[in-house]
């Protein structure tokens, strides 16, 4: 039986473990100390510009392959907080297209991870998410989707199928709101798209 080391990090309990591991690295060594929080700080910022700039690394890669093979799925519509929502959108695009705007979705978050770990830590002083973020933060972008089509070589089978399955956190998210890319859903929102 062989163990693939993406699956052993992408693991949930990978995380977990990690974390636990950190909080007892910060105890050991007092990294909370005010003399080491300077050096901290450098190294969260040198390292969330890297993986920015892995970010559009990536994004140039794929403009490299340039791969203008056609992509059609149904998005499911947004709900407003009533419950009501309008209709399916038909999306026409490239895996080019597709693959670069879900790039560019992480390196959003990327910024938005950036600022609440700063809120944390400029407001409460919390030094472990800075020193978590500066490592988990390689990994999760160099486990993207992407990266693993892009980087490391991985087929676009499975769970690498575009379009991509929406994921949350706690791995609840209704099916109705996943893409579709049967022929059914096409068709209607084809025919939906014409009725207009």
């Amino acid at each position: 039986m062989t163990v693939n080391l993406l699956t052993v990090l992408n693991h949930q309990l990978f995380n977990v473990g990690f974390f636990f591991f950190t909080r007892q690295m910060i105890k050991t060594f007092h990294w909370d100390n005010p003399e080491y929080v300077p050096l901290i700080r450098a190294i969260y910022l040198v390292t969330q510009v890297c993986i920015i700039g892995i970010g559009y690394w990536l994004i140039a890669v794929v403009r490299k392959k340039n791969d203008h093979t056609v992509l059609r799925y149904v998005e499911a519509s947004n709900s407003g907080w009533d419950g009501t929502g309008g209709e399916d959108q038909l999306v026409n695009t490239t895996n080019l297209d597709y693959d670069v705007a879900e790039i560019k979705k992480n390196i959003k978050q990327a910024f938005t991870g950036i600022a609440i770990v700063a809120f944390l830590h400029l407001q409460f002083h919390y030094v472990q998410p800075i020193i978590v973020q500066s490592v988990l933060g390689f990994k999760t972008f160099l486990l993207t989707k992407e990266a693993r089509i892009h980087v490391w070589g991985e087929k676009t089978v499975g769970d690498l199928r575009r379009p991509f399955r929406i994921e949350s956190p706690l791995g609840i998210f209704p099916e109705k709101r996943q893409p579709k890319v049967d022929q059914g859903s096409i068709k209607r929102a084809e025919k939906a798209l014409k009725g207009k």
